[in-house]
Order: C-alpha cells, then structure tokens, then sequence
C-alpha cells in the first residue's frame, strides 16, 4: 500500500515540540495522562511499525491518523487549562486532574452528541451550559462539588440510552486495539 506519509513526519514534529509537556505529563500527571495513555501506546507502536514493516495496512494507517487527531487534541486542550486556570503549573493541574477530566470528558460528549443521532438543540445547549459551569468553578479558582459530577451522570442517563449503546472513551477503544496488537 502507498502511503502519504506526510502525517507521520507532522506527528514526529509534534512530538519534538510537544516533548516536554509530553515528558511532564507522564511523569508528574499521571491522571491527565491516563485519558490518552493506550491512544498513545497504539500510535507510538504504529508509528514504528511504519518505519519497519513493508506491511503497514490502510486500516493501521487510519488508527494512527484518528488516534494522533484525538491525542494532539487532548494535549492542546489540557495545555490551555493549565495555561488559563492553573498559570501553567502542572503540577497543581495533577492535583486538579479530576475537574480537567470532568471537563475533557463533558467535551467528549459533546462530540458524541454532536456527531449522533442525539443531536438535538436541547441536548447540545444542555451540554454546552454544564460545560459552562465547570468553567466557572475553575475561573473562581474553586473546586468542583462532588454533585456536579453526579449531574454529569444524570445528564447522560438523559441524553444517552445506554441499554441500546454500548459507549466506549476513544481510550477504552484505543486499549482494545493495544490488546489485539499484544503490546499492553
């Protein structure tokens, strides 16, 4: 297969000026890392299977695209938290990592919503105003109340019929894919 691989040279880019923060959040943010650890694991092996394996398949090529999309996303929206909220002190964003992940996981819904058959105006504004309201918890400096999580869980029991589907965080489904490439 003939591969563009103008994307895989972007990624080792982005890694080169990322590494840093990169370096930081595996060490000193574990929480933080953990949402995006097997995205991780899957595009790094990838990345080198590329580089030596003359059967690099299209399928492997679009879990490498999706998953850098989703990783460099993450990691862009994690450093303008720490930068706006926490003035650039990861090591307080550690301690916070739960209300980051409150909120990173309220964006992913989004995109779910978004992206589905759930997308209605109701639903969207709904979701749109708690992230708003995590947003004001972390503007004041104070912290998330615990039923503000619960309201996220209620929220979507609401939006979400999860009888009839079976949601998985793209990093449940990138740890799927570490475990059929036998490197967990």
């Amino acid at each position: 297969m003939k591969l563009d691989e103008k994307i895989y040279h972007e990624y080792a880019g982005w890694q080169l000026e990322n590494n840093e923060l990169l370096k930081t959040i595996k060490k000193d943010s574990s929480n933080l890392y953990s949402r995006i650890k097997h995205v991780f694991d899957v595009i790094d092996y990838l990345y080198v299977k590329l580089t030596e394996d003359n059967n690099y398949t299209e399928e492997e090529d679009q879990i490498f695209k999706t998953g850098y999309f989703y990783v460099a996303h993450q990691i862009n929206e994690i450093q303008h938290i720490v930068k706006n909220y926490y003035n650039n002190d990861y090591k307080l964003a550690n301690v916070k990592s739960s209300e980051i992940n409150l909120l990173l996981n309220t964006q992913d819904f989004q995109a779910e919503v978004f992206n589905s058959k759930l997308s209605t105006n109701e639903n969207v504004e709904e979701l749109l105003k708690f992230d708003q309201k995590i947003l004001s918890y972390l503007n004041k400096n104070k912290q998330v109340p615990k039923k503000v999580y619960d309201e996220l869980d209620d929220l979507l029991m609401k939006i979400f019929d999860f009888s009839e589907i079976n949601y998985l965080t793209v990093n449940n489904i990138f740890l799927e894919i570490a475990d059929e490439l036998n490197i967990l």
